[in-house]
Order: C-alpha cells, then structure tokens, then sequence
C-alpha cells in the first residue's frame, strides 16, 4: 500500500508540473495558478514526507 501511495503521489505531482507549465504566463497571478502553485506545493509537502518515512524505515 505505502508504495503504491508513492508512485500515486508522483503521477499527480507530474501532472499537476506538466499542467502549470502550460499556462501561459503574465505579470499577474490569476486564481487559476495560484491554485496550481498551491496544489504543487501540497503535493511535493506530501511526497517528500513519504520518501521520508520510506528513508527512514517507518512501517
């Protein structure tokens, strides 16, 4: 299970790269980016704490 948690954290951490770096940017940050910048900073707090845990043996 916690591996497959892993790999499920890294597929939507890249998705949510790929679909940030597809909006065109300007100046301003419209609500729509900030909530992709929000999401990928969830998911990399999430990621890192699991390679963390997978690191440091937690079971």
């Amino acid at each position: 299970m916690k591996n497959k948690r892993l790999v499920l954290l890294a597929v939507l951490f890249m998705i949510s790269v790929g679909n940030y770096s597809r909006i065109i940017g300007n100046e301003n940050i419209r609500t729509v980016q900030f909530l992709s910048i929000f999401a990928i900073g969830a998911l990399t707090a999430l990621l890192v704490r699991e390679v963390a845990e997978k690191i440091k043996g937690g079971k």
